[in-house]
């Protein structure tokens, strides 16, 4: 199914300033833990503010990862195999992904850096016709690391850290909540937990 214009702005909204705590690949299953800004309808933040993603069915799973910052171009590409995806985020402070916009972007996004490619894995023949959600994360300071991801989906699936379902509605309306809470007060994030400041 694809995304409508509506439910990209309403998605790019609850995953704006996310972190990236693992990508990880099992099988036909794309699993993304982010850190979210999310309040509940009862006005709270969470105790745990990680969210699982699950891609389930994905396409294609790309993935530049790179020794050094987003501008080096002779930063050294390290090579991954799927099973080693994971454990490449392990140890790893990443910033958070400051931009208003992931959800099928235009093919320019790719191509910015489609030639420093670390792993590709196609799983389906139509992934051109799917959607698509670009990612990515910088370890910035002493060991710069660059990080960018994209995947081809159909659909995705949304857990919190307690493994509760969300739908896409429920998930989109709590970043707008969280968005709204950062506006009107600010808001701390420590040790997975968002509080008011």
């Amino acid at each position: 199914m694809k995304i409508d214009k509506k439910q990209k702005d309403e998605l790019d909204l609850a995953f704006n300033e996310s972190k990236i705590n693992y990508v990880g690949i099992e099988s036909d299953i794309v699993e993304v833990l982010l850190n979210c800004i999310s309040m509940n309808s009862n006005n709270e933040f969470l105790d745990d503010n990680r969210f699982r993603i699950l891609f389930e069915k994905y396409g294609r799973i790309a993935v530049s990862y790179r020794k050094g910052s987003w501008d080096d171009e002779s930063a050294e590409i390290e090579k991954i195999k799927p099973n080693e995806l994971k454990s490449k985020f392990h140890g790893l402070i990443l910033d958070s992904m400051y931009g208003w916009e992931f959800i099928n972007l235009d093919e320019k996004q790719f191509k910015d850096w489609s030639d420093k490619i670390s792993l590709d894995v196609i799983q389906k023949s139509n992934w051109s016709s799917m959607n698509t959600i670009d990612l990515f994360a910088e370890q910035i300071g002493k060991d710069e690391v660059t990080i960018d991801i994209r995947i081809w989906f159909t659909d995705f699936k949304i857990f919190d850290f307690k493994n509760r379902e969300l739908t896409k509605t429920e998930f989109a309306e709590n970043g707008q909540r969280g968005w709204n809470q950062m506006y009107k007060t600010g808001i701390s994030t420590t040790d997975n937990k968002t509080t008011k400041l």
